[in-house]
């Protein structure tokens, strides 16, 4: 396992070459990290590092003093400089005085930066393990024992509390269990949606990542002991200065976690919340206090601004729930069945304002009842030929999946009311009238299959009647015939095709339904006036 130390005097470049690799993968591991040249310097001898990624701009060392005092010592060490484009004189004097390698920060990648890496552990002498290198391995996995040791913990499957003990001594754990102490939990909201749908790292480096980040900022602020704890949280325990909470102990950890909050939203795109415990002492109280922080952790739910919640502050929660008698469904449903979309805006507002603004209430309450305001509008979908759970947010969630997925009612409402939107518009559709529900039957089929054969021989046979008497029932319902409706929906579902992947014409053809591609064009050019190829061409330079 080769060590490495990162340089940098901006704590996102940091955080970001950290998080690029899973570097135990590929044989390394990150030992520490350090603010500037004069850092780096005083961590040497502690972690032996055998590869440095430094900057060059830093003070009051800087990358290149830093170059000199490993030359000047003997040390034998790798440098790889982090560059920035204007650096390259700098770069070019690094490189004179024994860099390996250089790698451009703003534009570095995990492929760049692995290559780097392995091409200069090719000049690595690998030694036989001495009893500093088998310290300095443990070391190295303390992320991975941490994880392991909190579990045992929590869940109190530990069988004998002095061997628990020794193993935290071994790892250097910041926290004496034996003294007061307070638990700081931290979640990271919307997790399992986020890594569905491949827009963050894998689990066991964004685990790594997240523990890296809430370590660091705490660690500056107060001595505490971060543990990553499955694949979105971490949990911080932290001695007490005073063996009490009090009021500038909370204001130190609040500050602390308002940074963490920003980088998270800064580095992942994402949200985390934190739950602070009441004091406690003991090793088996941990898991108590853990229980005590994820009950608290459900108010994040009702929460439009992040801030740090106290299990201090812990509200008494209703036993039973009922919505009060001016909420009726069939007010929603009312609107919904008249085509009153913004008296229905207007209700599902308010019912969502309700819940922000009633204390004690429980998130499975909320999921409830917007579950039932949920069957009311796809109920009357069906009347309309539209299909609710087809119409998804900008996350691609179903109603249904927001209201049970979403770790919070905010992002609930944003489904839900864009969903509403979307169900407007398909009600313009079919000009904001009831069908009759031989024609709603057949608009919902044809949506459902729009990539099968459609005729009006299959349409009829769906809902029983004649040929002549459904193409003249269709066309008196929805004012175009049936054949036409099919195209204009497959040529819509084209245009979206065309602009949001990269499918070429045939894929696009065939997908929509249409098996020849040449009649294809032809059709997009007679509903559309322009080639496929010129819509999609109109739309990449707007």
């Amino acid at each position: 396992m080769k060590r490495v130390m990162i340089v940098d005097d901006e704590y996102i470049v940091r955080i970001g070459v950290k998080s690029m690799l899973d570097w135990e993968k590929w044989g390394y591991s990150v030992v520490c990290d350090a603010i500037n040249g004069q850092d780096a310097i005083e961590k040497i001898s502690q972690y032996s590092p055998q590869i440095i990624l430094t900057d060059l701009m830093m003070e009051p060392i800087n990358g290149l003093e830093l170059i000199e005092y490993c030359n000047k010592n003997a040390l034998d060490i790798k440098i790889i400089v982090l560059s920035n484009y204007t650096d390259f004189e700098k770069v070019k004097m690094a490189m004179k005085l024994g860099a390996r390698d250089f790698i451009f920060k703003l534009t570095i990648n995990a492929d760049e930066l692995l290559a780097i890496l392995n091409n200069v552990s090719k000049e690595i002498n690998e030694r036989k393990m001495s009893g500093k290198d088998a310290e300095m391995l443990l070391r190295n996995n303390a992320g991975v024992i941490r994880e392991r040791l909190i579990n045992m913990m929590i869940e109190r499957s530990y069988l004998n509390k002095a061997d628990l003990m020794k193993e935290l001594c071994l790892i250097n754990v910041k926290c004496d269990f034996n003294k007061t102490y307070a638990v700081l939990y931290l979640s990271v909201a919307d997790y399992n949606i986020v890594h569905s749908s491949g827009e963050t790292l894998e689990p066991d480096l964004f685990s790594a990542s997240l523990e890296n980040i809430v370590g660091e900022v705490m660690d500056e602020i107060i001595i505490s002991q971060t543990f990553r704890y499955e694949k979105n949280q971490c949990i911080v325990t932290i001695n007490l200065p005073r063996r009490r909470l009090d009021r500038e102990f909370i204001g130190k950890v609040e500050a602390g976690f308002q940074r963490i909050v920003k980088s998270v939203e800064l580095y992942f795109g994402m949200q985390i919340y934190g739950v602070m415990s009441k004091e406690t002492m003991g090793l088996e109280n941990l898991s108590n206090a853990v229980a005590d922080c994820r009950r608290v952790m459900n108010e994040r739910f009702f929460m439009k601004e992040n801030k740090l919640l106290l299990c201090t502050d812990e509200k008494p929660k209703q036993q039973g729930f009922h919505l009060p008698s001016e909420f009726r469904l069939s007010d929603w449903r009312a609107a919904l069945e008249d085509f009153n979309f913004s008296e229905a805006d207007t209700l599902l507002r308010k019912t969502i304002g309700y819940f922000y603004e009633k204390e004690g209430i429980e998130p499975y309450h909320v999921r409830e009842a917007l579950y039932e305001l949920y069957r009311v509008i796809k109920a009357d979908g069906l009347t309309k030929g539209i299909m609710v759970d087809k119409l998804t947010d900008d996350n691609g969630m179903t109603l249904y999946q927001a209201i049970f997925e979403y770790d919070l009612l905010f992002k609930i409402e944003e489904s839900f009311l864009s969903v509403l939107g979307l169900y407007v518009k398909e009600s313009n559709k079919i000009g904001n009238k009831k069908l009759k529900k031989e024609i709603a039957k057949i608009v919902a089929y044809v949506k459902e299959n729009l990539n099968s054969e459609l005729s009006v021989a299959t349409a009829a046979r769906v809902i029983h009647i004649s040929e002549s008497h459904f193409s003249h029932l269709f066309k008196s319902e929805m004012g175009i015939s049936f054949v036409d409706y099919v195209n204009r929906l497959r040529i819509e579902k084209a245009m979206k095709l065309l602009t949001e992947t990269d499918k070429n014409i045939n894929e696009i053809s065939y997908e929509v339904g249409i098996n020849s591609p040449n009649y294809f064009s032809i059709l997009f050019k007679k509903i559309t006036k322009i080639s496929p190829n010129e819509y999609r061409n109109s739309k990449i330079t707007e």
